[in-house]
């Protein structure tokens, strides 16, 4: 099993992530499993991730990292890798406070890294708020219809339509990290995007 996966066209050759099985790992809403038209507005549920080698991978990706190898082996890979750039969970999200403990133990090794992710697990707040604390993390509380107010005290990344977002403030994401030059990774603000 490969640990880390290179980015795609829209992040750039400049960042890695580590996917876990969505919903098995995130507290989806409705919006997430229905979207528009009934289908999935979570791209982690959608085209590709649908694929059974990617199911696979991300299975047994979460499977590793509930083992006591799992933070020496990252912390091998990122620094045999040296990616400027790292994504957590570009699909699933952190699934126990050990698992982002974890987390933390990786990012603090991997000092010349900078990581960010997003979350909706509002039941880890405070550790995810000291993963924030790091100097090279950011996390972003994800928002969507159903949960249209952040409560966990971080920055957050938000349907462009919600009333929270102010568009003279907050930072439209470009959907295009190497356009950006990865903004979202340097600067710890609120974010919102499109819908897809």
């Amino acid at each position: 099993m490969e640990l880390l996966i290179k980015g795609n066209v829209k992040m750039g050759p400049r960042v890695f992530l580590y996917n876990l099985p969505p919903k098995k790992t995130c507290t989806p809403t409705h919006w997430c499993l229905k979207g528009r038209n009934g289908k999935p507005a979570c791209y982690a549920l959608r085209n590709n991730f649908n694929l059974q080698s990617v199911i696979k991978a991300a299975q047994a990706r979460l499977e590793f990292s509930k083992g006591p190898e799992f933070v020496g082996s990252m912390v091998q890979a990122i620094q045999r890798k040296k990616p400027e750039f790292f994504r957590f969970h570009s699909s699933g999200d952190f699934y126990s406070e050990e698992y982002a403990r974890k987390v933390i133990q990786i990012a603090q090794q991997c000092p010349e890294t900078l990581f960010r992710t997003t979350t909706r697990r509002r039941d880890l707040t405070n550790v995810l708020q000291e993963l924030n604390s790091l100097p090279n993390f950011i996390v972003r509380e994800s928002l969507d219809s159903e949960r249209s107010e952040p409560e966990m005290g971080l920055p957050f990344a938000a349907l462009a339509s919600l009333k929270i977002v102010n568009p003279d403030t907050d930072y439209h994401c470009l959907d295009d990290c190497v356009k950006c030059n990865y903004s979202c990774w340097k600067e710890d603000f609120n974010m919102y995007f499109n819908e897809f």
